[in-house]
């Protein structure tokens, strides 16, 4: 008789202790997805709370310098996506609009979209300007929500 073999199951009735390593494993991704859950909500939390200053369907280039120095500031958008929006301001400038004139930036993007569609023969001519104006449109609908859920939707 055996006893020790009967002992041994009895010392953990649930099995864990046999797939010790795998219990951990998916405590620790369930660990992680709580934290990565709870840090994109702080950030549409802090994006919002941006975007709420500012308008860009009536902004003047001054106001939007200053949000896009906050975005930067925060790190909620990448370099690259921070590089194209500035963008915007210095085509602004070299449209000669003055700093405190304001400007409704989608209404803008949006025809100068159907114009380079017009004029462009590929779609990659058009492409940065989509982009611009993709950016701008997400930021309108966040600056128009009233709950956080929208800002979910969007990512």
């Amino acid at each position: 008789m055996q006893i020790t073999n009967v002992l041994s199951r009895l010392s953990d009735p649930t099995g864990f202790g046999q797939h010790r390593e795998a219990v951990d494993a998916v405590v620790s991704e369930a660990t992680d997805a709580v934290n990565s859950a709870a840090a994109v909500v702080s950030s549409s939390s802090k994006l919002k709370e941006i975007l709420t200053g500012y308008d860009v369907t009536d902004i003047t280039p001054k106001a939007f310098s200053e949000m896009l120095q906050k975005l930067q500031e925060s790190g909620l958008i990448p370099s690259k996506d921070l590089h194209e929006l500035s963008q915007i301001r210095t085509e602004l400038d070299q449209q000669g609009v003055a700093s405190d004139q304001h400007v409704n930036l989608v209404e803008m993007y949006t025809k100068k979209l159907q114009d380079a569609e017009k004029a462009a023969k590929t779609p990659a001519a058009t492409a940065s300007v989509q982009r611009r104006l993709d950016w701008l449109e997400k930021f309108a609908t966040i600056q128009a929500s009233h709950d956080a859920a929208t800002i979910d939707t969007l990512a």
